[in-house]
């Protein structure tokens, strides 16, 4: 066994030497290119680390970028709700001020329809009292030609009493009943 192992270990040493039937120069390029592959690996790791870094980077900015949109959103959807609310109150507003416009529309006209009322009152008063005041000089008149008629000037027209009793039978004349009477009707 010995020399088996012995021998073995001779072929082995012999192959070694004489090499495994590939030329040296086949092997350097080999080895060449081997070594260039590996070489590129290496730019290609340092790549594959710089490019991870950037998609990190560009990830936060994306995680940043989605909460701003994520917070513009909902700040949209608030004021999209806010709008809502602020149109139907301006709608509401509108209503009330038409509605406002009408009742001013109304009492304008109201106010003259009173004002023209007021004018054929304030007409119809002013001649009821120039005709009040032509009465009361014809009233003044007519008492003092009954008093002259009566030839009772002696008799002043306020001392005459103002409730005096008629009675028929008194002893007063027409004329003084009549002057009574008119007395009666100026108090009033």
């Amino acid at each position: 066994m010995k020399r088996i192992i012995m021998m073995a270990a001779a072929g082995c040493v012999v192959g070694m030497l004489t090499g495994c039937g590939v030329p040296q120069e086949e092997h350097d390029a080999k080895i060449a290119e081997l070594n260039t592959a590996w070489a590129e690996i290496e730019t290609l790791k340092g790549k594959v680390t710089d490019t991870e870094s950037l998609l990190k980077k560009e990830q936060g900015k994306v995680r940043d970028t989605r909460i701003k949109l994520d917070d513009a959103s909902r700040r949209i959807t608030e004021l999209t709700e806010k709008e809502a609310v602020s149109a139907a109150a301006l709608a509401a507003e509108k209503g009330k001020t038409a509605e406002l416009e009408s009742d001013a529309v109304s009492a304008t006209s109201s106010l003259g329809m009173a004002q023209d009322r007021t004018t054929e009152v304030e007409a119809a008063l002013a001649t009821l009292q120039g005709e009040y005041e032509k009465l009361q000089i014809r009233f003044d008149e007519l008492r003092k030609n009954i008093l002259a008629i009566d030839g009772a000037s002696s008799i002043p027209a306020a001392s005459a009493p103002a409730a005096a009793p008629k009675a028929s039978g008194s002893g007063k004349s027409d004329s003084e009943t009549a002057l009574d009477l008119l007395n009666e009707m100026s108090m009033e």
